[in-house]
């Protein structure tokens, strides 16, 4: 499996092989301070769930690409249906701003069926589905929920073996559907039975996913699990008590992260710009 490097000016070194890199003698100490600090100082977006929810989309598009983040993650649901190369010529058109300042690493939805397809307008993902994306000494792992997670499937050891690697990096799980979510269609029992105790073995800190329209913060074992659903699909109402459910909002939102050293830095916010919700995550 691939790591995708996104790029952004504190991997291009990474990406180059050392070619063209400055000599630290030729730098000046304010430039070379700048370099070792830029991996603790990082911004990325989540969002969720646009389907047809055009208007919703484009402000959040906007939105997004005005904070000029340094990669964005799609909780999945991109369109409607996923079936024809219209759908993602109308997901690409209205991501635009974004796309013009950074890529954008998506999971696959249940609404993005066609895989052959999904795969072809996302090039850069290599050919697989799930994956994962080091992004500022932060590793995102992005699964594709409509594929088995059993223990015996592919990826269920595709996802131990990579959390099991041995670096300090901390862990972002990005996924479509939930494993903990008191939304509409609520968590799924297969994820909360087999994934919690592996994620909390794997130096995971937060799970990013959507599937339910609306915005959820749960906190369990250390780690706190989003449900960013808001981003263009039908808003829908609380459905399930979950208890550990800390915010729950049926509104259209997006999220911004800001890692500053230890800490991640978690921003909900809705379409007038209004903070709904924040959220401070500890990354040692």
């Amino acid at each position: 499996m691939r790591t995708l490097l996104p790029p952004s000016p504190a991997n291009s070194a990474r990406k180059s092989g050392g070619r063209g890199l400055i000599s630290a003698s030729r730098l000046t100490l304010c430039t070379l301070l700048a370099l070792l600090l830029l991996p603790l100082w990082a911004d990325f977006a989540v969002y969720g769930d646009t389907q047809t929810g055009h208007s919703v989309h484009k402000k959040i598009a906007a939105a997004i690409a005005k904070r000029q983040p340094g990669a964005v993650f799609h909780a999945g649901d991109l369109s409607s249906r996923g079936s024809d190369q219209k759908h993602y010529d109308k997901f690409f058109s209205l991501s635009r701003p974004i796309t013009s300042v950074c890529p954008i690493y998506p999971a696959r939805g249940n609404h993005d069926g066609d895989k052959a397809l999904f795969l072809k307008n996302f090039p850069h993902l290599g050919g697989k589905t799930y994956y994962s994306v080091e992004h500022d000494s932060l590793l995102f792992v992005i699964l594709d929920t409509n594929l088995s997670l059993k223990p015996r499937s592919a990826q269920f050891h595709w996802l131990r073996k990579t959390l099991s690697e041995k670096n300090s990096l901390p862990r972002i799980l990005v996924m479509h559907h939930p494993i903990f979510s008191s939304g509409y269609h609520g968590g799924r029992d297969e994820y909360a039975i087999l994934l919690p105790s592996m994620l909390e073995s794997g130096n995971v800190k937060a799970v990013f996913s959507g599937h339910d329209h609306n915005y959820e913060r749960l906190e369990r074992k250390g780690i706190t699990y989003f449900v960013t659903g808001g981003a263009g699909g039908t808003l829908r109402p609380k459905q399930h008590n979950v208890s550990t459910s800390k915010v729950f909002l049926p509104q259209n939102h997006y999220l911004f992260c800001s890692r500053e050293g230890s800490r991640l830095k978690v921003t909900a916010y809705g379409l007038r710009g209004e903070v709904l919700d924040r959220a401070v995550i500890r990354l040692d």
